[in-house]
């Protein structure tokens, strides 16, 4: 999915934009994410990812349209869920050793 969006300032937002790109099937609409929260049910050994949005730019699409369709939900919520991980991937990658002991001369 990394090919499907970049990222970019938005003038009006003190967040990063999401600009989809040709790869995406949302060619040229542009989101900000708002608040995500993971709610786990320990029960079933799941995870359910809940999120805002708002739609910054609908390039060629209808603003509503996009609001009420549910691919175009579930393709947010696939691409926060893979956000999320390259992000925790990476910080788990890239560690680094705090350990310190002081000197005994």
């Amino acid at each position: 999915m990394d090919k499907h969006y970049t990222t970019q300032e938005h003038p009006d937002s003190d967040f990063y934009a999401i600009k989809f790109t040709e790869e995406s099937p949302y060619t040229n609409v542009m989101v900000i994410y708002g608040t995500v929260k993971i709610l786990e049910d320990q029960q079933l050994d799941m995870a359910t990812l809940k999120f805002t949005y708002n739609i910054v730019d609908p390039g060629d699409f209808d603003h509503d349209d996009l609001k009420q369709d549910d691919d175009f939900n579930n393709y947010l919520g696939d691409l926060l869920q893979h956000i999320i991980r390259e992000g925790t991937i990476g910080n788990s990658e890239s560690t680094t050793d705090t350990h310190t002991e002081s000197s005994t001369q």
